[in-house]
């Protein structure tokens, strides 16, 4: 089995596989991309549906360093972390993935079609992620 990040141009085509949803120490994780071009205008809308976590210690490290508000759901507390993220290209390229960081490492990243930017180009990119209490 091969692991690893395959680069070709601007865009991260990984290799890895997802991790198992069996265990119950594992977030849940949506996500939204938006990309507008230079004037603002909506051109784009993705919601990932690949998403792969690097390393699950992290991924708790990182989530316990932020800001988070409990919720309950059927009975159950959990933690919900959200956050939103924005890009203005400075380029023309392609954009396939997003990663969370911790300590210099993407612990948690979402993988999608992608898409062309340009120059101008923003991009907003929405996590949410909950976890069990």
């Amino acid at each position: 089995m091969f692991f690893g990040t395959f680069f070709l141009g601007n865009s991260n085509a990984l290799l890895e596989p997802p991790a198992p949803k069996e265990d119950p120490s594992l977030p849940v994780v949506s996500a939204q991309v938006q990309i507008r071009n230079a004037e603002g205008v909506l051109v784009a809308y993705i919601e990932p549906t690949n998403y792969y976590l690097r390393n699950l210690y992290l991924i708790h490290l990182f989530l316990d360093e932020q800001n988070t508000k409990n919720i309950i759901i059927d009975g159950k507390s959990f933690e919900q972390f959200e956050t939103e993220y924005t890009h203005i290209s400075s380029s023309y390229g392609q954009r396939a993935s997003y990663s969370l960081w911790q300590s210099g490492f993407p612990v948690l990243t979402a993988v999608f079609n992608g898409y062309m930017s340009e120059p101008g180009f923003i991009t907003t990119f929405s996590w949410k992620i909950i976890r069990t209490i």
